[in-house]
């Protein structure tokens, strides 16, 4: 994206301008790199996942609501991008979190088409400072310059008709433990969890009481990674360790599938089946001892 043609925003105009005059490295547009996943034309289907993602079973449901056959199924209607809502701390509200996008498992409809569209918007949508993308915003948390926020909007005020949300007890389920009062900022305003209008809203759901057998895609953001070990290997063995009994599942089941990855590939060394060593993390090795990951 060429921030120099931002046009819909002041603010923007701004931010970036005085970014570039400072000269800092990491410019905060860099993010938006993730939209030319929208180019790649020669796959039905593409899926965006973050380094802390963990699938834990099949997702074929999800992608055929973006094949063709899917859209069949569906009325004929395009469905472009598959998502579940993620809840991330409200900067505005310390007692508040938004509902944006959930960037650990986004699959979309590649379209070249879909891709200047996304530019388009970026350069000429209004961006205000306490409230954010369009017209609805969600005041600002973290990401709402990037990605993340951007593509929360997109998908709320844009192309609202062209996506299928996921219930995210099951599509990126955190592990995270809910408050009994919880206010939520959503694509429908704000959403007081302990009211009625909450108690009906599957966005109120506390995911963390979702059954393991029945998550298909867990985020591992909220959940300590297992590859930090928490400088303590009780961490992984004591049941009150973690505030989360799922966070403690999905470290389980990831550590396991580390673990099968030495018993069944011939050229990673097969070590004792204990990665976490007083708190650091042992790496795969080959046989000539290089470190793998």
């Amino acid at each position: 994206v060429d921030t120099n043609k931002i046009e819909g925003s002041e603010y923007l105009q701004k931010y970036f301008s005085e970014y570039d005059m400072n000269g800092d490295s990491g410019h905060p547009s860099a993010d938006l790199i993730r939209l030319h996943a929208y180019e790649l034309e020669e796959y039905d289907a593409v899926v965006l996942v973050d380094y802390d993602t963990l699938v834990l079973g099949s997702a074929d449901e999800v992608y055929d609501l973006i094949t063709d056959k899917g859209n069949a199924e569906n009325g004929g209607n395009s469905i472009d991008a598959v998502f579940s809502w993620e809840h991330v701390p409200s900067l505005i509200n310390p007692n508040a979190k938004a509902s944006v996008v959930n960037l650990s498992f986004l699959v979309i409809r590649p379209s070249k088409a879909t891709f200047r569209n996304l530019i388009s918007t970026y350069q000429s949508s209004p961006f205000a400072a306490g409230k954010g993308w369009g017209m609805i915003g969600r005041g600002s948390f973290p990401g709402w310059m990037t990605s993340q926020g951007f593509l929360t909007f997109y998908y709320d005020e844009v192309a609202n008709g062209s996506k299928v949300e996921m219930n995210r007890c099951y599509f990126g389920n955190t592990g995270e433990k809910y408050p009994t009062k919880l206010t939520l900022f959503t694509n429908g305003g704000k959403l007081e969890c302990a009211s009625s209008a909450g108690a009906s809203s599957n966005q109120c759901n506390d995911c963390n009481h979702a059954k393991l057998e029945d998550i298909y895609v867990a985020d591992l953001s909220y959940c300590l990674a297992p590859w930090e070990c928490g400088g303590d290997d009780a961490l992984f063995t004591s049941d009150n360790a973690l505030s989360s009994g799922l966070c403690r599942k999905f470290h389980k089941q990831w550590f396991g599938g580390r673990l099968q990855m030495e018993d069944v590939h011939p050229q990673i060394q097969k070590g004792s089946g204990i990665l976490c060593v007083d708190g650091k993390y042992q790496p795969m090795l080959v046989a000539q001892h290089e470190s793998l990951v």
